[in-house]
């Protein structure tokens, strides 16, 4: 297992930044503050930073085929045109329970979007993961606190999926046909001083790479659950990952700085900004969602 350090992009002081995704038509990376209620975006040199703001927190996204968003808001699924700040709802998410809201979320390799929710308080598992065709919504599993690790292996026969408090990070078989779950796994238990599972990737080679909330890095799993590279933050609180830059060579990162104390913040002055690096792995394209949304 080798080392690697990240280096600080943007300097953009997120609350919670989460969800990132790169736009390679663009060539700029997309991220969210989930509980600064806005929408980010750059280049992959960290310049012509633009900020859209949100009605709700913003859990995660994904891409359509024309490049706009289907948007996992706090109390549903909303389309959102790019090009003109369209937004509409789709669906309403878990209304019986308002202390849930929509959390960490990918599209399954046939351009589904899988996406769970998160109770606002500790480990309330009250929650559920579903997912969208763009017709009806299904739940694949209930009983969830807190929806993290999201992600698909490259064939798509696997489904990677963390409640984060349990500190487990799970693998589902996964029927890419039919949307459905098969069979639960253990891919790796994660020790208490290493934080919680976060958002997650898979790179060209059918490794996962898992950021690590309270644990300050990201750590590459290879699919029978041995670890690989960990690539080291200069702060806690790491919260999602993605492949970009015109190779897919480049590995952005996003933080938080809400759950710093005011000492850790005065010793992290980085939390909450968009790291990047280098980590001699190249990524794939992050699915998008099959449907066009307009």
């Amino acid at each position: 297992m080798s080392d690697v350090e990240a280096t600080l992009l943007v300097g953009c002081d997120n609350l919670l930044g989460e969800g990132v995704m790169w736009n390679a038509e663009e060539r700029r990376v997309y991220w969210t503050d989930v509980y600064g209620v806005g929408l980010y975006s750059c280049d992959a040199s960290g310049g012509d930073l633009v900020t859209r703001a949100m009605p709700e927190p913003l859990g995660s996204f994904v891409f359509d085929p024309d490049g706009n968003l289907l948007l996992a808001l706090g109390s549903g699924l909303f389309r959102y045109q790019l090009s003109t700040g369209r937004l509409e709802r789709l669906t309403t998410f878990e209304p019986g329970i308002p202390a849930t809201r929509l959390n960490d979320g990918r599209c399954d390799r046939a351009g589904r979007f899988v996406v769970g929710g998160c109770h606002q308080g500790f480990y309330n598992p009250v929650s559920s993961v579903i997912s969208y065709d763009g017709e009806r919504v299904r739940t694949l599993i209930e009983n969830v606190a807190l929806t993290n690790g999201i992600a698909f292996s490259l064939d798509g026969s696997r489904m990677y999926f963390s409640d984060s408090e349990t500190r487990v990070y799970h693998y589902y078989d996964y029927d890419t046909a039919t949307g459905t779950l098969g069979a639960r796994h253990v891919l790796t238990e994660i020790a208490a001083t290493d934080g919680f599972a976060d958002g997650s990737t898979v790179d060209a080679e059918d490794n996962v790479w898992n950021a690590r909330y309270y644990g300050g890095f990201v750590q590459q799993y290879r699919p029978d659950g041995s670890p690989g590279t960990r690539v080291r933050l200069p702060t806690d609180c790491v919260t999602c990952v993605c492949f970009g830059g015109d190779d897919l060579d480049q590995l952005f990162i996003t933080t938080g700085r809400k759950d710093l104390t005011e000492e850790k913040r005065a010793v992290q002055p980085s939390g909450g900004g968009l790291f990047k690096v280098d980590c001699g792995a190249r990524g794939v394209p992050e699915p998008r969602f099959a449907r066009r949304l307009f």
